[in-house]
């Protein structure tokens, strides 16, 4: 995974140096969000992850608009499985769990200025998360097959503000935002511990609603 990130931020340095007055521009964001009411009640950590976003600016306007998709991850654990349900009862083997959501989104931001160093922005975005689980064998056994399940899907709206510093003669940006999420219902797992007893991914559903706050770092690179 980090080797692919370094690929990606590698070729994305290299087109923006190239281009660096086009009007579109590619990002990688770091997110932290931090859950409310409901949401906060069943979730012990918070959710935390990348996203990637493709952006366009109108030409003669502080307005600009985009695309985003990215995944958080909100627990993990690592415990011993026992292969009752595949055959081999009191065989255990090591297994890796994870309880994350996808995020994606379009949005519009109106910047406060056309050309600045330092530009406040306020951004209003429409999209969806979708929560998901995997499980997977910490060594590769044919004993077990590494599984995936999806849970439910929220459909969110979002108002918030960021600071854009565009760096001086660079096609480089960074990006610190701030956006309140007011999020559907939706199903997702709630799960503290696997070594209480849960056994499939379908165990430790819970539906609510997915309102939070998402803060972003990114960089932005102009293509």
């Amino acid at each position: 995974m980090k080797t692919h990130l370094l690929a990606v931020l590698l070729c994305a340095l290299s087109i923006s140096f190239v281009q660096a007055q086009s009007n579109t521009s590619f990002g990688m964001n770091f997110n932290l969000a931090n859950p409310q009411q409901e949401f906060k009640e069943n979730i012990n950590r918070l959710p935390m992850g990348i996203s990637f976003d493709v952006m366009r600016s109108f030409k003669e306007s502080r307005l600009s608009f985009g695309g985003e998709l990215g995944v958080a991850m909100f627990f993990d654990d690592e415990f011993m499985y026992e292969l009752s349900e595949e055959g081999r009862p009191g065989e255990f083997i090591a297994l890796y769990e994870e309880d994350c959501y996808l995020n994606y989104a379009v949005f519009t931001r109106y910047n406060a200025f056309k050309h600045a160093m330092f530009n406040p922005y306020l951004e209003g975005r429409l999209g969806g998360t979708s929560f998901f689980s995997t499980r997977m064998a910490v060594e590769s056994t044919p004993l077990f097959d590494d599984t995936t399940k999806f849970h439910g899907t929220s459909f969110n709206a979002g108002i918030g503000a960021g600071l854009q510093v565009n760096m001086r003669h660079t096609p480089v940006s960074l990006d610190f935002a701030t956006v309140l999420n007011s999020g559907s219902h939706a199903v997702y797992r709630s799960i503290q511990n696997t070594n209480t007893g849960a056994i499939r991914l379908s165990d430790g559903r819970v539906a609510s609603k997915t309102n939070h706050i998402n803060f972003r770092f990114g960089l932005h690179f102009r293509l």
